[in-house]
């Protein structure tokens, strides 16, 4: 409980908390209003809603699976808190999503089939049922798929800067990457005292242009128009091949770490079976209240085909979703009413 907040408003926080903690272990047998996948900035703020809502919930987490923004080294664009942390603001999503008396559970979620009144979602501890289901899973880390980057992950291949980097520094490391995350990891390595090289395929960063002048004035090495060819190494990482996508020249450049920055690829296997509609890279296609076009089945998030991919974007995601899912709830008791 936070020590802020006192009186008569801690009193109901601590009753809605304690309620929902209560309601988790005790109708896991029963259907649920919502089961949410996922507890990233999606996933958390679809809770919140649908508990402000009087829906019965529960959100469902992957326990060996950290949210994206945790890997964020600054995020400075979520208003009222510059400068901060991706880690420190998913704490404090977390914990508001607590106090609102969100029920939380960690548990692998394996696949979601169609049932009778819903959804049946099927748990590596368990099963659980849910008249609609808010999937908010997100996206995990594209892979470079060349030699030795599956070999050498964990010993000189990461995807999280703000997580390894703190171990290269003095040493050389090579960023992957064009885009706002690549930018990021490439100034918080130089920052950290890595030697750092930044390598893209094209002759111009996709990053917004705050991150384009800081590098500009700091003096991280990029590599232009091209790739890495190959990851070598002993025990660890010694060096990497890069190809110049001009000439085609090959060169080996002595490296102690490669951090893989190149994108993501949405988490969407658990509901191949349901016919889920998806673009051609994977994102599920939802319209602009998060549906897709399974009835009762929405998506938020990274995970959902939407253009634009950030905390603010995945927060409002979330809301609509929980809101759509509500109103479809309300609709089936109507129709039950009825007959």
């Amino acid at each position: 409980m936070n020590a802020k907040i006192k009186g008569p408003i801690a009193i109901y926080y601590i009753k809605r908390r304690i309620g929902a903690q209560r309601e988790v272990f005790s109708v896991k047998s029963k259907t649920y209003d919502v089961v949410i996948v996922g507890a990233g900035p999606a996933g958390l703020t679809a809770g919140i809603f649908a508990i402000r809502r009087a829906l019965k919930i529960i959100i469902l987490h992957d326990p060996g699976c950290r949210p994206t923004p945790n890997e964020a080294t600054i995020v400075d664009d979520w208003i009222g808190t510059p400068h901060i942390t991706g880690t420190r603001l998913m704490k404090k999503f977390r914990k508001h999503a607590e106090l609102m008396g969100v029920p939380i559970e960690g548990e692998k979620v394996k696949g979601i089939e169609k049932a009778k009144d819903g959804f049946r979602i099927i748990g590596e501890g368990g099963v659980f049922e849910a008249k609609t289901v808010i999937l908010a899973t997100g996206a995990m880390h594209r892979r470079a798929e060349v030699p030795g980057e599956k070999e050498f992950t964990g010993r000189g291949v990461f995807y999280c800067a703000n997580c390894e980097g703190p171990f290269f520094r003095g040493k050389k490391v090579l960023i992957a990457g064009g885009g706002d995350t690549a930018a990021t990891y490439a100034l918080l390595l130089h920052q950290i005292g890595a030697d750092t090289i930044l390598i893209h395929r094209r002759d111009e960063l996709r990053a917004v242009e705050s991150y384009r002048k800081q590098l500009a004035n700091s003096k991280v090495r990029i590599i232009w128009n091209s790739i890495i060819k190959e990851i070598k190494g002993g025990k660890f990482v010694k060096s990497v091949v890069v190809e110049d996508l001009k000439t085609h020249k090959l060169t080996e450049l002595p490296m102690d770490g490669v951090f893989i920055a190149i994108g993501s690829v949405p988490m969407s296997e658990m509901v191949k079976g349901l016919d889920v509609k998806v673009n051609p890279a994977g994102y599920i296609a939802v319209d602009k209240e998060g549906r897709t076009n399974v009835p009762g089945l929405f998506a938020a998030g990274d995970i959902a085909d939407n253009p634009t991919k950030r905390i603010v974007t995945a927060c409002a995601d979330g809301s609509k979703a929980a809101e759509a899912a509500y109103m479809y709830v309300q609709e089936k008791k109507l129709m039950a009413g009825k007959k």
